[in-house]
């Protein structure tokens, strides 16, 4: 069973959890179970041991509210390094420069992001159904996951992600 963020961060706070131990296990879940859910447009495991790496050496640990707690952002987020695709093809894929308000805030906060979660194409069907892969219901994979935030509710659905 997947902790809630809210023991993760508790536990991290108190020293009782590792942030790369936990990002490590998060990973492990997807990579075990995301083949079949279809969650994730992306998969940030190398920047995401980095960045818990990060986390754990923080003076200012024991004060952040989500320490350590891996997150997937949807695929409209403003991430550095990475590209917000909003579901579609067809869109630019230079990557930002900086993170955006959603992003930073959850660093801020002592979030990891482990990934970009699928999005209906362009975020205006019904259904987390893109180009390049559908995000299904983890109970059933025979059904498409549906709605604007279809991956992150299904990698919260799977455990993949608290």
């Amino acid at each position: 069973m997947v902790s809630t963020a809210v023991e993760i961060a508790a536990s991290v706070r108190a020293g009782c959890l590792d942030p790369v131990q936990v990002t490590k296990e998060a990973l492990d879940r997807i990579a075990a179970a995301d083949g079949v859910v279809g969650a994730f447009r992306r998969v940030r495991a190398e920047e995401a041991l980095a960045e818990a790496a990060a986390v754990a050496a923080r003076p200012d640990l024991a004060s952040l509210p989500l320490a350590g707690v891996p997150v997937a952002v949807k695929d409209v987020t403003q991430v550095a390094g990475e590209y917000a695709s909003h579901g579609s093809l067809a869109g630019p894929t230079s990557l930002a420069g900086e993170d955006g308000v959603i992003a930073a805030r959850l660093r801020a906060a002592g979030a990891v992001l482990v990934g970009l979660t699928r999005v209906p194409e362009l975020c205006v069907w019904p259904m987390s159904d893109t180009p390049d892969g559908i995000a299904r219901n983890p109970w059933d994979p025979t059904y498409a996951s549906g709605g604007s935030s279809g991956g992150s509710a299904a990698a919260v659905a799977a455990g993949l992600v608290p």
